[in-house]
């Protein structure tokens, strides 16, 4: 997939992916947010050749920690990313897994990490939903469409399509999707 497939992709999540929406949401402040996403996209798509990486990913690396330090959010550089990811507000947002899937939204003050060493870190399926302040600590998986209730604290695996909540994270309920 190209890189600008997945540009389109996260822009799908906030508007109608189009050239002039794309210069509204990344030079207007709502679109904040949207920046940082777009040169940590840029960033991974020039590790891949070792030309990108000397001409385009010294400067979209100098870049992407710019906005990481002024929105306040950081993205392991390494990691797989599927297309539409979507965070919400920047703010304390740290993502640090082994991959993050396909439509995954994040709201402020959300965590990905691990409790002991670089092993134990999370793996984020599609169709995540993790609300603010939820912090995801260890060698878990969040299973496609679940979702995380605000300031909840998950160190164990999340079954598919279902919402949990609390300290230490409790079933609250399964949705059945078709």
């Amino acid at each position: 997939m190209g890189l600008k497939n997945i540009i389109s992709a996260d822009l799908a999540r906030i508007t109608k992916p189009s050239f002039k929406n794309f210069m509204k949401v990344y030079f207007f402040p709502h679109g904040s947010v949207f920046r940082y996403v777009f040169w940590l996209r840029i960033v991974q798509y020039a590790k891949s050749s070792k030309i990108r990486k000397i001409f385009l990913g010294i400067p979209a690396y100098l870049r992407l920690r710019h906005y990481e330090y002024k929105y306040g959010i950081h993205a392991n550089t390494n990691i797989h990313i599927g297309k539409g990811l979507h965070i919400v507000h920047g703010g304390t947002v740290y993502l640090n897994c082994k991959s993050i899937g396909e439509n995954v939204t994040v709201y402020q003050g959300v965590t990905f990490g691990s409790n002991n060493g670089s092993e134990n870190i999370p793996i984020i399926e599609d169709n995540v939903t993790v609300y603010t302040g939820a912090v995801v600590s260890g060698k878990v998986v969040l299973h496609n469409g679940c979702t995380i209730g605000a300031n909840a604290f998950v160190n164990r695996d999340v079954e598919a399509n279902t919402v949990v909540g609390g300290i230490p994270a409790k079933e609250i309920r399964t949705s059945k999707r078709i």
